[in-house]
């Protein structure tokens, strides 16, 4: 009879509950494109070194100085002791929580008040509470999904700050490439500016002596405020990609103009994958951390759903209560109490829906956004592989005519030292195979800065 007794409040409590919608819980990977496959873990495994296989020291030592110093990456770690806190925090509520209490106060009773030994006198209340505990018994499922949910954001912040990482590095290889050769275009426009000169020396002594024309003079001198705006705006260039580098090391311009510069990375050093599979895309920093958040929202769906069932904590405390301190710690004044306390979320003006419904939205929200971000990672990974065949192709293109800029000089020089022209072919040939030559370096720094940008969109996996 006693066990019925007990089955009947039970079954009050549930029936008595917010009704629950009738929806199932979404699954986290109900979508799944062909090809890809999910990475259970991230962080643990040691971040690719994919820079490395430039081969230059200089670069390798300008990357670990902003791996050390970058602000942002800073920020991203910051954010992963945050996430790791607020989990920590979650996971505490499915312990035995303990505390202790103590109150003083002064207080007057009634002079026909209920305590019939102190009506009409003003007393001194104690109360000490050295043992309070509370222990959730159940929440049916509640505390367990939102503790899901905070670990997914400690793992999208790790995602995070792998990506942070992945730009910061490609970042500065792109720029270290591009100071490179932004260096080299110096050199040869300065090379190119020197031969603008002394062909418009020539052309004015051939004014002089009446060989030549205005025309040639006016000719040569825009040809020459042309090359000096050139050669400025590469010396331009190379300041302003030195302080980037700086700002990127998290330092300042002393830094940045103490960096060394290395050669461009020759054809054979630049390893990419000979096939780049959807599993090896999904495991870009960015697409784990939103197939994360996707995982977060439906930890919070869950939780939602588990707010229309009762709330079932055991709380237990033991302590002295006394309105005179002469007495509080005597054995008659201990006071203790245990028991289960129950909430039941009977009536919440539509409340609970709400919250439901708002977390079904987020939830197919992060889906769709989780779907964009592979879509536009497969795209990223596609553009880049295209244009780096355009590259090699304009390098072919482009060493052909340097060839034959080089063949054009060494006829103006055998002419000119055979005394069949004057110095101005010769310069000019010689201007030409310079201007070639700047050609070239801007090339070879493009496609170096499409190789690591294929090396961002695939997490630095190439082989």
């Amino acid at each position: 009879m006693k066990s019925k007794g007990l089955i009947i409040p039970i079954g009050l409590a549930l029936a008595s509950c917010a009704p629950l919608p009738p929806r199932p819980r979404p699954a986290v990977m109900s979508w799944r494109p062909h090809g890809v496959v999910p990475v259970g873990h991230v962080g643990a495994a040691t971040p690719p070194l994919w820079w490395r296989a430039v081969g230059s020291r200089p670069l390798d030592a300008l990357v670990a100085a902003a791996l050390r110093g970058n602000p942002s990456l800073a920020v991203a770690d910051a954010r992963v002791h945050a996430a790791v806190a607020a989990w920590r925090k979650q996971r505490g509520g499915r312990h035995l929580h303990v505390s202790a209490a103590g109150s003083l106060s002064a207080e007057h009773f009634s002079q026909d008040g209920l305590h019939a030994s102190a009506n009409g006198q003003s007393v001194l209340y104690g109360e000490v509470d050295p043992l309070i505990a509370r222990l959730h018994i159940t929440q049916f499922g509640r505390i367990d999904e939102e503790v899901r949910a905070t670990f997914g954001e400690v793992q999208a912040a790790a995602a995070d700050r792998a990506e942070a990482r992945l730009i910061v590095t490609t970042q500065i290889v792109r720029t270290y490439f591009a100071a490179e050769a932004a260096r080299m275009e110096r050199t040869y426009w300065r090379a190119v500016r020197r031969d603008a000169r002394r062909l418009l020396v020539l052309a004015r002594l051939r004014r002089r002596d009446g060989l030549s024309g205005t025309r040639t003079v006016y000719a040569d001198e825009e040809r020459l405020d042309v090359v000096s705006r050139r050669y400025r705006e590469a010396a331009t260039a190379l300041v302003r990609l030195r302080n980037s580098l700086g700002a990127l090391a998290g330092r300042g311009p002393a830094f940045a103009r103490a960096v060394v510069l290395g050669a461009l990375p020759a054809r054979g050093r630049l390893p990419l994958p000979s096939r780049i599979p959807l599993a090896l895309v999904a495991r870009r920093p960015d697409v784990v951390a939103v197939r994360r958040l996707v995982a977060v929202a439906a930890a919070r769906v869950g939780a939602a759903r588990a707010a229309f069932y009762p709330d079932v904590n055991l709380a237990f405390f033991a302590g002295w209560n006394s309105i005179s301190l002469r007495d509080l710690f005597d054995p008659v004044n201990l006071a203790r109490a245990i028991g289960p306390t129950v909430t039941l979320p009977i009536f919440e003006g539509g409340t609970l829906r709400a919250r439901l419904a708002r977390q079904e939205a987020t939830f197919v929200a992060a889906r769709a956004q989780y779907q964009g971000t592979l879509v536009a990672a497969v795209r990223e990974v596609a553009d880049g592989v295209a244009r780096l065949q355009g590259e090699r192709d304009d390098l072919v293109t482009q060493a052909q005519a340097l060839r034959a800029a080089q063949r054009l000089e060494a006829r103006a020089q055998q002419a000119f030292r055979a005394g069949l022209t004057n110095r101005a072919p010769l310069l000019q040939a010689d201007s030409a195979w310079w201007q070639e030559r700047a050609r070239q370096v801007a090339l070879r720094a493009a496609r170096a800065a499409t190789w690591a940008r294929i090396e961002e969109t695939i997490d630095g996996q190439g082989d």
